[in-house]
């Protein structure tokens, strides 16, 4: 690897560390179990239940692509980018996460879990660099990318409690 992207990648590793470690731990201390979303129908426990199940996806072997091929090399641009998640995108009833089988009700229960699977997710992407999986949305990603998509991910969600 060369010098520069070699650095670039440190940046990128150590700019992710803080946002899963500090970032995501800070926002979860003030979530509460009433909390209200700014928009969307998902209440706190279940945003968490879907961020926890959104750093497990690149293990479930999913195959089944959303986009047209003629899109993805603009869709993975974006994950390059600062432009948020836009709000309201309907996700297909076969890919959806499901809230309802045997999770728990405890809040900080869910948090706790949420955050080891983030780290384990973090850990995993850092430690495996060679690591590819299908993304319904933008196909192939990397190591690099999936840790890209997640960050967009997830601050779209917390943004929607209102906690980033």
């Amino acid at each position: 690897m060369d010098f520069f992207k070699q650095r670039r990648t440190k940046a990128l590793e150590k700019e992710l560390t803080h946002f899963f470690n500090t970032s995501l731990t800070t926002a979860l201390g003030r979530l509460k179990t009433d909390s209200k979303a700014r928009w969307g129908t998902m209440t706190a426990k279940e945003m968490m239940i879907h961020l926890t199940q959104s750093s497990q996806m690149m293990h479930l072997g999913i195959t089944k692509l959303l986009i047209k091929e003629k899109y993805r090399e603009k869709s993975i641009a974006f994950l390059y980018t600062n432009k948020p998640i836009s709000r309201g995108i309907e996700i297909p009833k076969d890919i959806c996460y499901k809230f309802d089988d045997g999770i728990t009700e405890d809040v900080e229960q869910l948090k706790e879990e949420l955050i080891e699977a983030t780290n384990t997710m973090l850990i995993f992407l850092i430690e495996k660099s060679d690591f590819k999986a299908i993304h319904p949305f933008f196909g192939e990603l990397n190591s690099e990318q999936w840790l890209r998509f997640q960050k967009k991910h997830f601050t779209h969600h917390l943004s929607q409690f209102g906690l980033l």
